[in-house]
């Protein structure tokens, strides 16, 4: 925490010092609706909540990778090229993507809850008309609509966590959903196999997997409240305490001045920022009620900062840090769609012959996901060497015919790099920009996704121009040069970094602790 009890005139002269930082811890309100005021017990409910759907979401966006006989044999007659059976596993990517980039916004026009909602339905829906999908197209149409769902829980999601949680408190948190649902769902997957009779009955997955989503929908309609909460008056959160005036910006540092201040600056600054509190008037029960079921636009959402949240996305964009993390981001998800959208294939084929339950069930046990928070500390280099390694292992295992320990292997370093990134992305570009943290989650994780997915066309052609031995070797390279060598000559420059100017960049909704 960073105090400061000089004048306004000696802050400015000390436009370097410390407190001028962003990582203060934010102060509460005096609100009932304030997430920060609220018990332990509620915010372990939005936690369930939010968990079971990234869970659920998660597993059924990835198991046609698992149905791919059952699949080819169906549609046979339906499919040709690019529009092959792989689709069916690649082109949720695209609209995780496109989700990120719709669901985001959204909730600063309604609020958190509603749009949960909305992409609950969603999930659930979409699930069940998976199972009744009697055609390709029709199948394609609603894994499109898995890709969007999900694309809420690995955006809008941890908008959420932030919502509720203290700043010491995220790191934590965003480690533990990262590993916690990315496990648990490698683990439930290895279901699937015998759910479906190695994936011949495909459409048994979907008819299961629609139980947890509909679960999902009914805990949200229940058990999550609504998270977003317009925080300070004129732009700060401020009170008074043991005679001083604390002021705490939306980037979460304070400033404490104290009241007897003699300097006119300082009067000044006092009577601009000296407002009464409102008086928070009290609320029936029946009220409170109807307030935690209710599916209504939240309280002081605009869809004025949901139009200034495409802009800021655009000026992030521009920005190097941001740029090359996206660059990264995608060069570490097509090693892992590499991986992902081949080993399946080449297991149950000799010298291998493995069947597909066999195959998930080691899978499931060698990729147990991030079990620690601290795994963030390592920053990028740990995830990028592990994401490098495992393209390049798995590519001499294909070329060479090595023992099938080496997928495994492979597959786990893989799935390692992936989470392990991810964490560290989420943390680092909310802090970094704590002021546009919903438009550079909305970039980070929409134009990445959507960039994957446009070189999934390219990848089946990539390997049979240059085999999987070039390939893997190729994105162990991109990996490493993205991750060691461009980011860190990104960082350098900081105040041409922070230079993110627009007509519509001073909004502040979309911020670690929104205005």
């Amino acid at each position: 925490m960073t105090t400061m009890t000089n004048s306004p005139s000696q802050i400015h002269r000390a436009k370097h010092d410390s407190f001028n930082m962003t990582g203060s811890q934010p102060i509460p309100s005096q609100c009932s609706r304030d997430p920060l005021n609220w018990s332990s017990t509620k915010r372990v409910f939005i936690f369930i909540s939010v968990g079971v759907y990234s869970w659920t979401s998660t597993v059924v966006v990835q198991a046609a990778s698992l149905m791919l006989n059952g699949l080819s044999k169906d549609f046979a007659a339906q499919i040709s090229y690019p529009w092959t059976v792989m689709r069916l596993a690649s082109t949720p990517v695209l609209f995780i993507g496109l989700g990120a980039i719709i669901w985001v916004p959204l909730t600063l026009a309604l609020g958190r809850r509603p749009v949960f909602l909305l992409a609950t339905t969603t999930l659930m829906l979409s699930t069940v008309g998976a199972g009744c999908s009697r055609t390709y197209w029709e199948l394609l149409f609603c894994v499109s609509f898995f890709g969007l769902a999900q694309g809420f829980g690995l955006s809008a999601g941890f908008l959420i966590f932030i919502d509720i949680s203290f700043m010491h408190q995220r790191p934590a948190k965003i480690a533990m959903v990262w590993s916690v649902i990315g496990g648990l769902a490698n683990a439930t997957m290895s279901t699937i196999p015998f759910i479906t009779g190695d994936g011949i009955n495909w459409r048994r997955a979907y008819y299961f997997w629609s139980i947890p989503a509909g679960i999902s929908c009914i805990m949200a309609f229940a058990l999550f409240p609504e998270t977003y909460f317009l925080r300070g008056l004129g732009g700060n959160e401020e009170l008074s305490y043991d005679g001083l005036i604390i002021i705490q910006t939306t980037t979460e540092r304070f400033i404490i001045y104290e009241q007897d201040e003699r300097d006119a600056d300082a009067k000044a600054n006092w009577q601009t920022h000296n407002k009464t509190l409102p008086t928070v008037p009290s609320r029936s029960r029946l009220q409170h009620l109807c307030d935690r079921l209710g599916s209504f636009r939240a309280s002081k959402t605009s869809w004025k900062a949901m139009l200034a949240c495409y802009p800021q996305m655009l000026l992030c964009f521009i920005n190097p840090l941001i740029f090359w993390s996206v660059i990264m981001n995608t060069v570490n998800f097509v090693g892992m769609m590499f991986i992902s959208s081949t080993y399946a294939i080449i297991l149950s084929f000799p010298p291998y012959s493995l069947s597909s339950s066999l195959l998930i069930q080691r899978l499931s046990r060698r990729n147990k996901g991030v079990r620690e928070a601290e795994h963030y500390l390592v920053g990028y280099i740990l995830p990028v060497l592990a994401g490098s390694l495992s393209t390049l292992i798995y590519g001499l295992a294909v070329s060479r015919y090595w023992h099938f320990g080496f997928y495994y292997l492979a597959y786990g370093l893989n799935g390692f790099g992936f989470i392990a990134l991810a964490i560290t992305n989420t943390l680092w570009v909310t802090e970094a920009f704590p002021r546009w943290a919903a438009a550079a989650l909305m970039c980070l994780v929409g134009i990445a996704m959507i960039l994957s997915f446009s070189i999934s066309f390219v990848i089946e052609e990539w390997i049979v121009q240059q085999r999987f031995f070039l390939v893997g070797a190729e994105l162990t390279v991109l990996q490493f040069v993205t991750g060691l060598v461009c980011m860190p000559i990104a960082s350098y420059g900081k105040s041409l970094r922070q230079k993110i100017n627009g007509r519509r960049a001073g909004r502040r909704e979309g911020g670690l602790r929104p205005l």
